[in-house]
């Protein structure tokens, strides 16, 4: 305490008096920053060193070190802010700078409070306690940010500016610069931190009608060029667009809205997995709307290009198996038909497989296939006069990939064997999709089904009328 009250009394009452400001200091010192103090580049781990080695010592900081400390309060080792003593002393002369109308000490620890926010930050309330009680003599923007969105008011504050960026259909960003702030102060760590914490008032609040809540994530989240605001902030992004639906699967027309928002940023985490980690809750919320989607793609476009009459016992069945909540993942491949059907019906957003040349069947523009993980085996169900195939999830010879961008005929089919009379082809899991009116196939698809996944669906969840 000793050393911390000798160099109190060196700074602040027995230093010689400033030499009077000319007048373009002067007039340079009452203008706004266009962008914060910018962070010195050299090493603030021996700054900080140093400063606190002086303070415990009683000795003077040198100006150089003076004139760097702010950027030492958190990030640096030692941190200034773990330094009971040598935080006193930088918040004291912060204090008595602008009392004497020097405004630099203030405005390096609050750009430095604005680049460096966290809330969790050690001492984070001592420090906006000082930027507060002086930010009316700091001038522009301090002063209008404090005044206008409390800024200086520690953890709190984030969630304070950004409820009322919201209520007032803003931004956090423009809020800023409305206040006088620019530069990068707009996407300082605080206005980060206040744009994630709307994104968590979007995502726990009451989904509105017509799905209204994602335009208000994109006139929050998104620039100019659509590109997003935050790159680190992509989780609560995509939790403030999906999060509001709660358990319920959103009809077509919100669903295309989410899709087409999401997948153009993030991909789809069916086949960009890298680019969801992190993001794992969302992402198996829309993995499960995307599976129901392939389901009902596969099903409504093969309806346009394949006979009647099957189809609605296909429906019904697959149907019942998602939902029984048993279906991990779904994808479709489509020929050239198929694919123009689909992106008519389901619009640009929609991802599905395409056939590619090679495999000893011939695929015809119309054929389609319908892949699906169960977990404990896999499912390759084809339209027209095609066959549903089955592998148990350690063949090796089964679909590896269940959502590729192409296939052969071969990779999703099974090899016919010599004998092709149904008994031996259900005996190498393969399937055809004969006795539909009288649950034929059904039964004996849901038969086997039950013995590698040890599940049933009762005929009475796929039976039709």
């Amino acid at each position: 305490m000793t050393g911390l009250l000798h160099a109190l009394e060196t700074l602040v009452f027995t230093a010689k008096p400033w030499p009077p400001q000319g007048l373009t200091a002067r007039f340079a010192d009452a203008l706004p920053p266009s962008t914060p103090v910018e962070r010195p580049k050299v090493d603030l781990d021996a700054v900080a060193a140093r400063f606190v080695a002086d303070v415990t010592t009683g000795a003077p900081p040198s100006g150089a070190d003076w004139n760097k400390i702010a950027w030492c309060l958190w990030t640096t080792t030692p941190a200034i802010a773990d330094h009971d003593g040598a935080l006193a002393v930088v918040l004291d002369r912060v204090a008595v700078m602008i009392r004497v109308g020097r405004r630099r000490p203030y405005r390096q620890l609050a750009s430095v409070y604005l680049a460096e926010f966290a809330p969790d930050r050690p001492q984070l309330e001592r420090v906006a306690s000082v930027l507060r009680s002086h930010a009316a003599a700091a001038g522009a923007p301090f002063a209008a940010l404090e005044a206008r969105h409390r800024v200086f008011e520690g953890a709190r504050a984030p969630g304070q500016i950004a409820r009322a960026a919201l209520d007032d259909g803003s931004s956090v960003p423009l809020l800023f610069e409305q206040a006088g702030a620019g530069g990068a102060l707009l996407t300082s760590a605080f206005v980060r931190s206040a744009h994630d914490e709307g994104l968590r008032v979007i995502a726990a609040a009451p989904l509105p009608a017509d799905a209204g809540h994602i335009e208000t994530v994109r006139r929050w989240s998104l620039r100019s060029d659509r590109r997003l605001v935050f790159e680190t902030s992509r989780a609560e992004v995509a939790r403030a667009v999906i999060l509001p639906f709660g358990d319920r699967i959103p009809a077509a027309a919100e669903r295309r809205k989410v899709l087409d928002f999401i997948i153009s940023r993030f991909g789809d985490p069916r086949i960009n997995r890298n680019r969801w980690i992190g993001m794992e809750d969302v992402g198996g919320v829309l993995r499960h709307w995307l599976t129901e989607q392939s389901l009902r793609q596969f099903l409504d476009v093969v309806d346009r290009i394949a006979p009647d009459h099957m189809w609605k016992y296909r429906r019904a069945f697959w149907q019942a198996w998602h939902q029984a909540g048993l279906l991990q993942n779904a994808w479709v491949v489509f020929g050239d038909h198929g694919a123009v059907a689909a992106l008519q019906a389901f619009g640009p957003s929609v991802q599905f497989g395409k056939f590619k040349s090679g495999g000893r069947k011939q695929v015809q523009s119309g054929h389609a296939v319908l892949l699906l993980d169960f977990g404990a085996c896999v499912v390759a169900d084809w339209s027209h006069n095609g066959r549903c195939n089955i592998w148990n999830k350690s063949d090796r010879k089964r679909p590896i990939n269940l959502n590729a961008p192409a296939y052969t005929s071969d990779e999703i089919m099974r090899p016919l064997p010599k004998d092709d009379s149904e008994s031996n082809l259900n005996k190498h899991d393969i399937f055809s999709h004969h006795g539909s009116e009288n649950y034929v196939w059904q039964n004996r698809v849901a038969e086997r089904l039950d013995q590698l996944i040890g599940t049933r669906v009762p005929q009475s969840d796929y039976k039709v009328g």
